[in-house]
């Protein structure tokens, strides 16, 4: 749908309700398709992630980058598998720069018999939730199981802008892994050392299937995505709107007709920013689980 923004703004809610309406679907449908091919990025409304809900997660993602250093620390990546848990400000790394932000992760619980444990491969370990705020853990769970549905929505409205059946992938998904992540961005224009610190994140591209992204700050400029010649656009928040993108995988399994977008996060604005808890699904096939 064309828009005063710089991305396509598409409306989701033909997947998203009972309308049941095919004919709705695949002009949805055909809009993600187009907005994948040509940009990998846009604007989701009609999601049906309640607003109450988005607003709870950044004001708690707020409050627990506020906390201490010494109260935040407590859950830091190096207890578990150095992918769970908290980032100190600069310990993210992108393309051989610290990154100006800190960081708070978690992925899909896996059991002690699964084989990333037995194998003592990466992402083996326990997610680390935080006891301040009290609600952190109760409030992020229910967002997750929202990103999910959404997730699935999206993955069909893919499937059926490549001229496939809704269900197409499922067959091929013998298990769905995500990670859900916190960013707390402070104003890159307090960086001292500037000769190692250039960014809010470095430009890159994300390895998953789909990011579905939030955020609470109003700065424009900060959250940056590059065009196919070269040039960058901003990808400012839009009330009541998520900002949708493609990763790697879902490059590959376009074969190559999607192809995942470089991005970066230059923040200079007054305000603390957070970027909700990013939702990034994987998946895994059959014949290489």
């Amino acid at each position: 749908m064309p828009s005063e923004f710089n991305l396509p703004v598409i409306d989701i809610s033909s997947f998203t309700t009972n309308l049941n309406s095919l004919a709705a679907k695949r002009e949805t449908a055909k809009q993600i398709h187009e907005a994948c091919r040509d940009v990998g990025f846009f604007y989701l409304t009609g999601h049906n992630v309640p607003q109450e809900i988005i607003d709870k997660v950044l004001k708690l993602g707020y409050e627990f980058f506020h906390l201490p250093e010494e109260e935040k620390i407590k859950y830091s990546i190096a207890n578990e598998d150095y992918a769970r848990g908290y980032q100190r400000l600069g310990e993210n790394v992108t393309r051989y720069q610290k990154d100006w932000h800190e960081a708070l992760d978690f992925y899909k619980p896996i059991p002690r018999v699964h084989p990333l444990v037995l194998k003592n491969l990466p992402l083996r370990g326990e997610n680390q939730w935080p006891e301040n705020p009290g609600e952190f853990r109760s409030v992020f769970n229910e967002y997750i199981n929202l990103m999910l549905r959404l997730g699935a929505h999206v993955m069909s409205a893919i499937a059926l802008g490549l001229g496939l059946e809704e269900d197409f992938f499922e067959k091929f998904i013998n298990e769905s892994f995500w990670v859900m992540r916190v960013i707390g961005y402070p104003d890159l224009r307090s960086v001292k050392d500037k000769s190692r610190v250039n960014f809010s994140c470095g430009e890159h591209t994300d390895y998953g299937y789909v990011e579905i992204n939030v955020t609470n700050d109003n700065t424009k400029g900060a959250l940056q995505v590059q065009r196919k010649d070269g040039t960058w656009i901003n990808a400012d928040p839009i009330q009541g709107a998520l900002v949708v993108n493609i990763g790697d995988m879902l490059n590959v399994w376009s074969n190559n007709v999607y192809k995942s977008t470089l991005h970066r996060v230059i923040h200079k604005g007054d305000d603390y920013r957070v970027s909700t808890t990013r939702a990034l699904f994987k998946t895994r096939s059959r014949e290489t689980s």
